[in-house]
């Protein structure tokens, strides 16, 4: 025998078992180990994380300024605020809820009509002016001159007085608040002046019901 042959034949086997590794299916290396089959999926890097933000920061803004734009519209929408009055110095009056003014009148007129004058006062404080010229602010006013003269507080009744016949002029009430102010003229001792704001009284009223009432007084006195 050769001596050479069994060092080729050992050659052989192994040159027959590498090809049968190599040839070997597919399949069968997927089986034995899966994980050498899978793609990798490749890692955001930093500046992809910075770019996602940046959308995400955009998307947000843009939410925001939809939400804005949303209050915006409501703001629109809701009812106008009352222009503050003015007194006669020209100081603001801030204009209160028509409701909470309505409200006010009602209980100090409950007031008025139960004696208690002192609470009437104290709900109609801040009417002495004539407010924004409204009907509701005659009302106030004018109660409030009553309560006043009911209380004997003559100052307000004369303040409060002359104050309304000028602001309400053309009101039926404006006659009334001139004689009360000529009769508390004539309780401070001021039967002068009093006389003369009769005489105005019936000179500007003179088919009202107080100048009658003026004129009798004139001529008792």
């Amino acid at each position: 025998m050769n001596p050479k042959f069994p060092a080729l034949l050992l050659s052989s086997v192994l040159l027959l078992n590498a090809c049968a590794n190599t040839g070997a299916s597919p399949s069968s290396a997927t089986q034995g180990n899966p994980a050498d089959t899978r793609i990798p999926y490749p890692e955001p890097d930093t500046q992809a994380q910075i770019d996602n933000l940046g959308i995400q920061m955009a998307r947000l803004e843009k939410q925001i300024e939809s939400l804005q734009t949303r209050v915006r519209q409501l703001e629109r929408r809701a009812p106008a605020v009352r222009t503050p009055a003015r007194t006669g110095s020209g100081t603001a009056v801030p204009a209160e809820p028509a409701r909470t003014v309505a409200s006010d009148y009602d209980n100090a007129l409950k007031h008025y009509h139960s004696g208690n004058y002192a609470a009437a006062i104290a709900l109609l404080r801040g009417a002495d002016s004539g407010g924004n010229g409204s009907d509701d602010a005659r009302q106030r006013m004018y109660l409030l001159l009553q309560s006043h003269q009911r209380m004997g507080n003559c100052e307000s009744v004369i303040n409060i007085g002359n104050r309304f016949a000028n602001r309400f002029r053309n009101s039926a009430q404006a006659s009334e608040a001139l004689f009360s102010v000529g009769s508390c003229q004539y309780r401070m001792q001021q039967q002068d002046i009093a006389r003369d704001t009769w005489r105005k009284l019936i000179q500007i009223y003179p088919d009202s019901p107080a100048a009658k009432r003026a004129y009798g007084e004139l001529k008792k006195r």
